[in-house]
Order: C-alpha cells, then structure tokens, then sequence
C-alpha cells in the first residue's frame, strides 16, 4: 500500500522535453571516473582508457540525468526520496558507462573495482554539492535575530513523525518565535534519545515535573504541543498533561486535531467499495494465497521481458510516429485502481493532440483521435507501454482490466485482490460488448478459476481477436452471472475446464480460417 503516496505526475500537456540539469552535475560526471581511477591506482596509467571513460560517463550523464530531472528538485528542500532517485541516477550512470567501456575494450586495462568506485564518488559528490548549496541558501534565508523579543518556549509530547514535522516548520518558518525545550515519550526506548536534534528526556506523566525542573534553571514553559490523538496516549499521561496545564496556566495544542480534522482522517484512502461478495474469509484467503499467484509473477517478467525486447524496434517506429503526429511526449498516462485499492498509473501511446493549442493556448473545439490515432487504438499498439507496467509489477499479462475509480463495480474485494490485467477473461468473451456487470462477473470467474493454462489461452484468443472483432460469449456470460449469484454457491461451481469449453465454440473462429491450435 506505499505506492498510495506517490506523487502524481504531470498531464502530459505540461510535460517538457528537455529539463533543467546543473553544469555541476554533467561536469563532475564526467570527471569521477577519472578520480576513481586516481584513487584505486594512485595514478593514471592508461590515459586513452581514462578518457574513452570519462567521455562514456559524460553521455550517460547527459542522458540520464535529463531522464531523472536531477535539477528539478529545489536544493533547499532537498528530500530523502529526491537523494534516493539522485542515487539512482548515479548508479544507472555507473552502469550506462562501464557497460560502454566493456563492449569497446572488455574493460582490460581498466581494473574491476573502478565501476563501483565510479558510482560512491558520483553519489557523494553530487549529495554533498546539493548539501552545500543548500546550507548556504539555508543560512542566507535565515532571518536576523531582534533583541528582546519574546521568545515562547514548547514542550512536544511524544516523539512522532508530526513531532518531526512541527520541528521542521519552526525551524523553517518561526525559528525566532518558537523554542523546542524538549520531547516526552510514553515508550521507555525512547528515553534518552533525540528527535531531530531535541532530547527525549522523559514521559508525559511526568510533565509536572520537568516543567518545574526547567523553570528552576529559568525556562518557563509556555505552550505544550501534542503530536499524537489523546485517545492515542494513556488515560493517565492524558489526565496529568490536562491537570498540569490547567494549574500552571500552560497553552496547550494537539496537532491532529489542528491539522488533520476529524472529517478528513476518517475520509477512505482508497476507492475501495464495500463487499457484498458472499465469500467467506477463509475461502478469500485460500484463492489469493494459491501459488499459481507467485508463479504467474515470475511467468509474466519473463514473458514481458521477452515481449520488450522483440518488440523494441517497433516500438521506436511508433514513438517517432506519434512525436510526428501529436508531438511531445508521446505517452499519456491515467491513473486507475491496482491491486488492493492502490493507484496505478497505465500508460499508453498518445492518440489525441494536447487539449489546448501551445501557441494560441486556446482550447481546441474538438479531441479526436487523427487517422494514425485510430490505427494504434484498433490495433491495440497504443498499449505497447503497458509492458513496462508488467514489468515493474504493477500489472500481469492476464487478468482484470483496471479501471478508473468512477467506473469501479459496487463489490471490489474479490476483483481487487489480483493484479489487473494486459488482457482477461472479459476481454475475450465480449470486450466492448458486455456491460459493467457481465465484465465484473466474468472477472471474478476468472479469479477463482485462473490456471497458467487458461492464461495461455487467453493470451492466444486476444491475438486472434485483434485480427477480428469482439464477439459475445453468452455461455461464458451466463455462467460467470449464476456462479457469481448466491444460489450458485449452494452447487458445485463449473470446472475451468468446462466453463472454457462452453465459451470456445462462441470465441474461437472456425478450424477452417486459421484458428489458433489448441
């Protein structure tokens, strides 16, 4: 479920061809492997061999920090997930680089351990220039310190993530106005320790105390912030922190409920429709945790894989098509529902041109696809980028079309289970032809009865209905509508294999026009 933070990306109209990358970032690509030839030998011994390498590692830095935005993240604000994709970079860069350097010279008078050495320089060279410039934004943004203004000392109960958070923004945002005096946590691991430099010197049950202790040394307290629900803490830290601000006069916060009201936390995170499905748990349980789910994983890398590589060059061809047809970029994405309710973001080729024009900025009256946009769709070659969402785990090859969160049936538990689908069930026994419901039924037929054999032809039927039309399967329909049905429960569900059997004769053509074998 972490994938339901993920930041959403740019409509494709707003996408840019070229983004911004620093000079630092290309340069000290190109220099680092020659520092890392200086640090593994002490000298250079093959200058032809260092340069072919630093020439190497500055196109791959061209390239792929393009493809990062290594530049677009303000240094100011540097994150921990902006490091890890700058990480990233830097490694494929590593990769991209000796990779080259292999295929010219094998790599023979370059020693093994340079690669590495090329990364952990290129990484901590371009952290530390962001950490520098950052710093010195940081110092320079600061506000200059006013004599005798009054200062509001806080005390934070319980070391949290939004305890992280508020130390942050008075640091960014009132660092003359807020002082942290220090943490109170309920968990005795956490004593003794520190939340973003402030300590953690005690629990909240003994708040009385050590604002007393502090206002011996000459600090009064003056507000106490909660960064957890009460209902979170126990009755009696609870009942002290209230007693203890009431007595001596103490303001007092609780961050939820400022910034996370009530209405919004209670809010579903998902898209994730109730169940009216009559499964029980236990049978649930027993469909998803088959093994067949794992081994598809592993059938569908590899066969994505396979697809990928064979069909590179016509990718390319497409790509240069649609850059011709409706320009920059040439995939659109959309977000639909994936597995467990998690946003999914499905790509495809473009097909329509932006929805306003990028001159006139004036929105266009019409969005049809353009002749060439109409071949990709009707021959589903606007879906080629879909393998990448195999790829990356996010889809298979066979199984439930993901749709948008609007057009999601009323029960999602059993659907949602699995990840969605290239291709399924739905799609070779009517496609565009069946309705919302026959499609959920049909989806939920093939969950329960899914085998890498139905799989195969599945996969074998959509080639053939890409060569012709959607046809209705209406023995399959009306099979998937009576087991998905309560009185279908009380009697033995079809076999796969007899459920198939009654749905070939409608989906497969005729032996005599080049029928798949089976």
């Amino acid at each position: 479920m972490g994938k339901a933070n993920r930041r959403l990306r740019k409509p494709s109209s707003y996408t840019r061809l070229l983004s911004r990358v620093p000079v630092y970032d290309i340069a000290w690509g190109g220099l680092s492997p020659a520092v890392a030839f200086l640090l593994r030998d002490g000298t250079i011994y093959s200058p032809g061999v260092v340069a072919a390498y630093c020439a190497a590692a500055l196109l791959a830095s061209l390239v792929v920090f393009q493809w990062f935005q290594t530049g677009s993240p303000i240094v100011r604000f540097y994150s921990v997930r902006d490091a890890v994709e700058l990480l990233k970079a830097c490694a494929l860069v590593a990769a991209l680089s000796a990779v080259t350097l292999f295929l010219i010279s094998r790599l023979e008078d370059a020693p093994r351990a340079v690669p590495i050495l090329h990364f952990l320089l290129l990484g901590a060279g371009l952290l530390a220039i962001r950490t520098a410039i950052g710093l010195h934004d940081a110092r320079r943004e600061r506000p200059a310190a006013q004599a005798n203004k009054s200062v509001r000392h806080v005390l934070i109960i319980q070391a949290s993530r939004l305890a992280w958070f508020f130390c942050k923004m008075v640091e960014e945002l009132a660092p003359g106005d807020f002082q942290i005096v220090a943490i109170l946590d309920e968990r005795t691991a956490m004593r003794h320790r520190s939340l973003n430099g402030y300590p953690i010197i005690g629990a909240p049950a003994e708040i009385d105390k050590v604002v007393a202790d502090y206002a011996m040394h000459g600090v009064r307290v003056d507000q106490i912030v909660v960064a957890a629900r009460p209902e979170n803490l126990s009755g009696a830290a609870w009942d002290e922190i209230s007693r203890t601000c009431r007595i001596r006069d103490i303001a007092i916060e609780v961050l939820p409920e400022r910034l996370m009201p009530p209405s919004s936390a209670a809010a579903p995170s998902a898209p994730v429709a109730a169940s009216a499905d009559p499964l029980a748990d236990g049978e649930m349980r027993a469909l998803i945790d088959r093994p067949l789910w794992r081994i598809k994983r592993a059938v569908d890398f590899t066969v994505a894989l396979s697809v990928l590589i064979l069909t590179l060059p016509l990718t390319l061809i497409v790509c240069m098509l649609v850059l011709f047809d409706v320009g920059f970029p040439v995939v659109f994405w959309q977000q639909r529902v994936g597995r467990n309710g998690a946003p999914l973001y499905l790509y495809k080729f473009r097909t329509l041109h932006a929805p306003f024009d990028p001159r006139t900025k004036q929105r266009r009256d019409e969005q049809a696809p353009s002749p060439f946009g109409r071949f990709l769709r009707g021959t589903r070659l606007d879906e080629l980028p879909q393998i990448w969402n195999v790829l990356s785990g996010d889809m298979s090859l066979v199984g439930p079309r993901p749709l948008l969160a609007a057009d999601q049936p009323p029960d999602t538990t059993l659907r949602l289970s699995v990840r969605p689908g290239l291709t399924g069930w739905a799609q070779i026994c009517g496609g565009k032809l069946i309705s919302a419901e026959e499609k959920n039924a049909l989806d939920e037929w093939y969950i329960r009865h899914a085998s890498l054999r139905l799989d195969a032809r599945i996969v074998l039927h959509t080639v053939w209905m890409l060569l012709t039309s959607d046809r209705r399967a209406e023995q399959a329909i009306a099979t998937a509508l009576l087991e998905r049905s309560r009185a279908a429960w009380a009697a033995p569900a079809p076999t796969a294999a007899a459920a198939y059997a009654s749905a070939r004769d409608e989906v497969e053509p005729p032996a005599t026009i080049g029928a798949p074998a089976e």
